[in-house]
């Protein structure tokens, strides 16, 4: 496991590689490019232009999928307060060259919510874009490459947004969002 921290306004960005075999990554990518998804994920309220996504139900995402439970192996490892996180959402987003994104915040910004972010693709080249942008006072800090099989976790309440694929991309980018809520 190759892992880096980043930071935007003092909140640590993890970014881990080689979490996953290049078997479990394309199974996984496998999977989900078979999955039915819906034009509903919106990045704000007011958003009119919402991208294509999946729910899973998250307790059994994270119980019974070898990513589920990797996810939460990861959270253990990293943090010794794992256990005081329970997840509420699990979904893929699936986005194209000519979707919207939006910046945006996953939790309010006095949660301490942590989003855990899985780059579903089994390929991709740094000329597609779709980086993950993170930013602070409107400016952009951190950009994310959607590396086959990188996880990133970060604190849910610092902005950030999916980019789009540039037009050279032709298969749409997956990324699944794995969102945890402090309980105690």
């Amino acid at each position: 496991m190759n892992k880096r921290i980043e930071k935007v306004d003092d909140k640590e960005i993890i970014i881990i590689d080689d979490v996953f075999t290049n078997d479990e990554i394309d199974a996984f990518f496998e999977y989900a490019i078979g999955l039915s998804y819906k034009k509903v994920e919106k990045s704000l309220s007011y958003d009119e232009f919402p991208i294509f996504s999946t729910d899973f139900i998250p307790e059994k995402f994270e119980e019974e999928s070898f990513i589920g439970r990797k996810a939460r192996a990861i959270l253990n490892q990293l943090y010794k307060w794992a256990d005081n996180y329970t997840i509420y959402r699990s979904y893929i987003n699936l986005c194209s060259y000519g979707d919207v994104e939006y910046p945006h915040y996953d939790c309010n910004p006095d949660a301490e919510d942590l989003t855990l972010l899985y780059y579903v693709n089994n390929t991709w080249n740094y000329k597609y874009g779709g980086e993950t942008m993170f930013y602070s006072d409107k400016d952009s800090r951190l950009a994310v490459i959607p590396k086959p099989g990188r996880v990133v976790i970060f604190p849910g309440n610092i902005e950030h947004m999916g980019t789009i694929p540039t037009r050279i991309c032709k298969i749409p980018r997956l990324s699944l969002a794995l969102k945890f809520r402090k309980i105690i």
